[in-house]
């Protein structure tokens, strides 16, 4: 298969043997920051190739195809004579390569290389929090990548930027990951040293990683029954990021969500269901303590929170415990695309059991988006109106009198026992 990398000037047309075995391009980069440019312009053009949306064994097949890639052209490195400069982008190609140990050595070395200098030496701390983040996610990476922006905060105070830039990366992975307690962390330390900021800096990609800062510390307080708490940091986020353009306009939808909670939560309903009575059309919210999850085939997060689902019904399910979850069709199924409702159907109905998911499921239309004001917009089904879905899965527990009492986005293995404890006290009411 011949690929153009039309983002790398080094070479244009490579041979890929989609095996173990791709070969070294015959145009070799002969830098680290050579290889690194042309490993990521590789990646990409594989993943635009695929298309989208990307199967799992599809996206499994460019990693490898990339790790291949970047270890051939390593081997064609001067590695003996690199300059100190090209340290750090030989650390971030050994990440690429899968070779975690050699990356964190050869970053070490570029930390030690750069201290002479401080302001060197803050750029490359920043630099190496971030190559830290693309190495295989464990504890052990996510403990070096906060011990990383620990030395980041023992730089002089000038060096504002910088703590922001590392706090930012690890907040980013942190909410990818819906951890929370780093989610939490981080982005109080970046709203705190938005204060030091001029109006002149708060520009992007500044100004959006602040934006991000005070949405993902309400998302994930919200998640943990501050609710008020996360409103109010909403709503600050226009005041102490005066001069930023359209915090509020970003911002508000979240707002909407957060206000619903202590509201009557809308029925779910859809044309479709599966795991429920013939000819049931919704369910009402009232009478029983309800979990809301919102979800679907294809996101990985909601799969990691269905054996917390199947707990939750198991301890509390006779108690007058129950789960309602919603999706829609999407017009595709891992690598099969342009299915009718039918065809995904039956994709999801065996789907959702595999995974241990045998609750009522309302199934909603694809609804084609609708073009505003000249732009194209997703149209959205009514329970994502209903619920201000953004992104999911996205979790409302619902007391016995219908009313909404939280709104979980993401799941966090660390919020278990929170949640089982909310519905506990949830039952006694």
């Amino acid at each position: 298969m011949k690929t153009v990398l039309a983002a790398c000037a080094t070479f244009v047309v490579l041979t890929l043997l989609v095996s173990a075995q791709a070969p070294a391009p015959s145009d070799q980069p002969t830098t680290a920051s050579g290889c690194l440019t042309a490993t990521r312009a590789f990646q990409q053009a594989r993943m635009k190739e695929a298309g989208t949306p990307l199967a799992r064994e599809k996206y499994d097949a460019v990693l490898r195809d990339k790790t291949e890639f970047a270890k051939a052209c390593i081997a064609k490195l001067p590695l003996d004579s690199l300059p100190p400069a090209e340290l750090l982008p030989l650390a971030n190609l050994y990440s690429e390569a899968g070779q975690p140990d050699l990356a964190t050595t050869t970053m070490q070395k570029a930390l030690d290389v750069s201290r002479a200098v401080p302001e060197d030496h803050a750029k490359v701390l920043v630099a190496a929090v971030r190559a830290m983040m693309r190495q295989p996610v464990s504890e052990s990476r996510n403990a070096a990548a906060e011990k990383l922006v620990g030395q980041v905060e023992a730089l002089p105070a000038t060096f504002v930027r910088e703590r922001l830039e590392a706090h930012g990366t690890l907040n980013s992975y942190y909410r990818a990951d819906d951890i929370d307690a780093g989610i939490i962390t981080h982005s109080t330390r970046i709203i705190e040293l938005n204060k030091a900021l001029t109006p002149e800096q708060r520009v992007p990609p500044m100004s959006n990683m602040l934006v991000a800062a005070y949405e993902n510390l309400a998302e994930a307080l919200a998640g943990q029954e501050q609710n008020a708490k996360a409103l109010d940091i909403l709503r600050r986020a226009s005041v102490e990021l005066a001069g930023v353009p359209g915090v509020a306009e970003r911002l508000t939808p979240t707002v909407e969500r957060y206000q619903l909670v202590g509201m009557p939560g809308a029925a779910i309903q859809a044309p479709t269901w599966l795991n429920a009575p013939a000819g049931t059309t919704k369910i009402d919210m009232k009478g029983s303590v309800t979990w809301v999850q919102f979800t679907a085939h294809w996101c990985g997060p909601c799969r990691e929170s269905y054996p917390a689902v199947g707990r939750m019904l198991q301890k509390f399910g006779s108690k007058g415990f129950r789960v309602v979850m919603a999706t829609q069709f999407y017009g595709y199924f891992e690598s099969r695309r342009n299915l009718a409702p039918a065809d995904e159907l039956a994709a999801i109905t065996e789907y959702f059991p595999k995974h241990g998911i045998t609750v009522p499921i309302a199934v909603a239309d694809n609804i084609p988006p609708v073009t505003e004001n000249g732009k194209t917009v997703r149209a959205i089904n009514v329970n994502d109106a209903s619920y201000k879905v953004s992104g999911i899965p996205q979790i409302q527990l619902i007391d016995k009198k219908g009313n909404i009492r939280l709104i979980m986005i993401g799941f966090d293995e660390a919020n278990e026992a929170k949640m089982a404890a909310l519905i506990e006290r949830l039952l006694k009411e």
